[in-house]
């Protein structure tokens, strides 16, 4: 995928804003709090209608405005599009070609977008639930059927919990919604276990290239139990040793919802073990993987780096510019950098300015 034009309206800092691209890395410079982060928010929230800031709408409205616009032309293979959001304080609308999108889960597939910041270094380290929404966000953008069912399942899990909060549980309802997460829990597993095995491919020879070196890596799944043929049987069996803590607890205490992952780095847990710079690469490197998984080239989606060089040294850096060099296209923002065959974008004074 490539983004060939951006639109901005009322959007953060900028009033109107268009700007055209190119294939290959745009170096998007400017001075802290010029707004460098905002533009490329803008590119991120084209795939998920959701930014990686705020959960709200409102403040990515131009204060004194009612309402924000981000509008992109995008070029897949020999496919042009149109997407364009709409904001309000308390709504978005989305259209393609001009026409209101039903599905909000058609826009990651749409306009695919690999997003780091720095926000993202201490992925291993954070509560499973930020590991669990890296999967779930990197299989719902390859796998509609997965969005479906993860989807089901969370919409089974509140029915379940809001069941058991009520003072006399209907026994009869909750052996019916318990096969129902179980029955949608199967086949989110195997998805997950065969997710995280692609990702195993690709990572350690991605991260050794980052890190300029040999280091043993891999992804350790914690499924809430392993596929099988036997699945639904060991799953109520779970769910029935967990009844009498889920009364207590009045909540679900097992499933899928409680999965998660780690990374071992040389053998050793990287959350307790790593260093800051071991982690960073790390992250980086696993927010890149999904680019190799997709063997459509005209699907390949877009990156964007917010501050991915501020804390890496020449030659991290180095390794980093010969990596991007594999994407169709990447937006970077950083403060001062020269990179070797790249557009630049500089931002100042609530504008942005494409230099070539």
């Amino acid at each position: 995928m490539i983004l060939t034009r951006l639109r901005l309206s009322s959007f953060r800092n900028y009033e109107r804003l268009e700007l055209g691209f190119d294939p290959g890395i745009t170096a998007v410079v400017g001075k802290n709090a010029s707004g460098k982060t905002n533009l490329v928010e803008a590119i991120q929230f084209l795939s998920l209608a959701r930014s990686f800031r705020t959960p709200d709408s409102g403040p990515l409205i131009k204060e004194g405005e009612s309402g924000a616009a981000i509008e992109a032309s995008i070029r897949e293979g020999d496919l042009s599009r149109t997407i364009r959001i709409e904001l309000a304080k308390d709504a978005k609308r989305i259209f393609l070609n001009g026409k209101p999108l039903r599905r909000l889960s058609e826009l990651s597939r749409l306009v695919n977008v690999l997003f780091f910041s720095p926000a993202d270094v201490p992925l291993f380290a954070a509560s499973p639930s930020e590991r669990r929404d890296f999967l779930d966000i990197s299989l719902s953008k390859q796998s509609l059927d997965y969005f479906r069912l993860i989807s089901r399942y969370g919409a089974t899990l509140r029915e379940r919990n809001a069941l058991l909060k009520e003072p006399r549980p209907d026994e009869a309802l909750l052996s019916v919604l318990t096969s129902q997460l179980i029955a949608l829990a199967e086949p989110i597993v195997r998805y997950r276990e065969l997710y995280i095995a692609s990702l195993n491919r690709v990572l350690p020879p991605l991260l050794g290239r980052l890190r300029g070196d040999s280091s043993t890596v891999e992804l350790v799944y914690r499924p809430f139990l392993k596929a099988g043929e036997d699945f639904a049987e060991r799953a109520k069996k779970a769910f029935a040793n967990a009844a009498e803590s889920d009364r207590a607890h009045r909540s679900t205490g097992i499933g899928i919802h409680r999965e998660d992952f780690s990374l071992r780095l040389n053998g050793r847990d990287i959350s307790a073990y790593g260093s800051q710079g071991e982690n960073r690469m790390a992250v980086l490197a696993l927010k890149l993987c999904p680019y190799y998984l997709i063997e459509d080239e005209g699907r390949k989606p877009i990156c964007v780096l917010d501050d991915v060089t501020s804390e890496l040294d020449a030659q991290k850096q180095a390794n980093l510019f010969a990596v991007l060099k594999d994407f169709h296209q990447v937006f970077l923002t950083t403060t001062q950098i020269e990179i070797e065959g790249a557009s630049y974008v500089d931002v100042a004074a609530n504008n942005a300015i494409r230099r070539n």
